[in-house]
């Protein structure tokens, strides 16, 4: 009996042992600083390719006036079916870690500039949630994409 509870007890030291404790200031400031990137990446190289690569292959998104869109290759496909000239550019406001440390979310705020039939440049402003899960690599993407319309901001 005593050799099973001095087993049973290593085991709980070791399982205790491996569980590390996730600092969620300095995750929270990793998820907004590749939400940042996210963005950027979607000003350089088109909002399609940007998704492509920070959605999780699981990803939603539900786009304002829209069925929701299931997976990265569909969210791919239909930005690219958009078409017309277009940049989504954002900036993220705030978010939060699960104190798991493998869960978030972060919310912004982005402006849409694109071409209207006539040839002018015009924009649309809106905010977004994104909810992201940290990923075996280290990596955090994108599983649930949320956005909407907003007034213009007031000028200053």
């Amino acid at each position: 009996m005593k050799s099973l509870i001095s087993g049973l007890m290593t085991v709980i030291i070791l399982w205790a042992g491996s569980v590390q404790a996730v600092n969620v200031e300095k995750e929270k400031a990793k998820l907004l600083n590749t939400d940042r990137e996210f963005a950027q990446m979607s000003v350089n190289r088109g909002a399609a390719e940007a998704f492509r690569m920070y959605s999780a292959e699981n990803a939603m998104q539900m786009p304002a006036r829209g069925e929701p869109i299931m997976g990265r290759d569909k969210i791919y496909q239909g930005m690219k079916e958009a078409g017309g000239i277009y940049v989504l550019d954002w900036v993220p406001q705030d978010g939060e870690v699960a104190k798991s440390g493998d869960m978030g979310w972060t919310w912004g705020k982005f402006t849409y500039y694109f071409l209207n039939d006539e040839g002018e440049m015009k924009m649309s402003y809106g905010k977004y949630v994104d909810v992201w899960k940290k990923q075996k690599d280290g990596t955090w993407k994108v599983v649930v994409d949320i956005g909407n319309s907003s007034p213009a901001p007031e000028a200053k």
